[in-house]
């Protein structure tokens, strides 16, 4: 969550609020940005014709989708680390070994991000690769704030806050420190129904080559159908101590 200060480009702030507000819309005309965004058609306009130019953005009629070349760009973030591998290879056996959901993400800029997604006997890639979770109310997100020092994750509790998603989602800040602070000492976090109600979910923290907290894994699954907690986290951490020797994690 590292932010400079120092001179900052409004037109470049412009072109970059354009396209997060085509990829929330789905689609949108030239008015609708301007609406959307209280700025002049002209204005839009300039900055429409830059990004079709530069292909991240295509035009079909009157409305403006995203361009493939974010996906290239998104695959290249992803696959750019030396870890991509066997992070990958570990989270498929184990979505192979337990028979559910598992998901493998990553903490940027305070929020959890899909790496990858897999659910047993489903032969895709994930539907769920490539999106965005909030740290207090996934198992991921938990994982990773109780491998994090306590500075950052007030940090991200700043800049985030703890948006209701269910009604079993913590939106009090010390009931949530209290569960990082349980989620430390047992080694394993537990998201009961706080983003999706009916759905269980269990993640264990991954730790970096060079130290620091890498990503997190986690099993998720109907209530009905999951195993206890406890024999979720041995699954987990028995593929987190097999991903992280074979990163070279003393």
């Amino acid at each position: 969550m590292d932010s400079s200060g120092g001179r900052r480009l409004q037109t470049t702030e412009t072109s970059l609020a354009i396209i997060d507000a085509v990829n929330e819309m789905g689609e949108a005309r030239m008015s609708e940005l301007a609406d959307r965004l209280d700025l002049s058609t002209s204005t839009i306009h300039v900055h429409l014709k830059t990004l079709l130019d530069q292909e991240y953005l295509v035009k079909r009629g009157e409305q403006y989708r995203l361009g493939m070349k974010l996906f290239h760009l998104g695959e290249g973030a992803r696959t750019r680390n030396e870890w991509y591998e066997v992070a990958r290879r570990k989270t498929h056996e184990l979505a192979d070994s337990c028979g559910e959901e598992v998901t493998f993400a990553v903490e940027e800029y305070g929020r959890a991000i899909t790496l990858f997604n897999v659910v047993a006997n489903v032969p895709s890639k994930g539907f769920q690769v490539g999106r965005y979770y909030y740290l207090h109310n996934s198992a991921v997100g938990k994982a990773i704030l109780a491998a994090l020092p306590e500075t950052r994750v007030n940090e991200i509790l700043d800049r985030w806050g703890l948006p209701e998603e269910t009604e079993y989602t913590i939106t009090d800040r010390e009931t949530l420190l209290e569960d990082i602070e349980r989620t430390s000492e047992r080694g394993y976090s537990v998201n009961d129904q706080e983003a999706v109600e009916g759905l269980r979910s269990v993640g264990v923290p991954v730790t970096a080559p060079h130290g620091g907290v890498l990503g997190a894994l986690d099993i998720s699954g109907p209530l009905y159908r999951l195993p206890p907690n406890e024999e979720l986290a041995s699954m987990l951490q028995d593929v987190v101590d097999e991903l992280e020797s074979e990163l070279g994690v003393q």
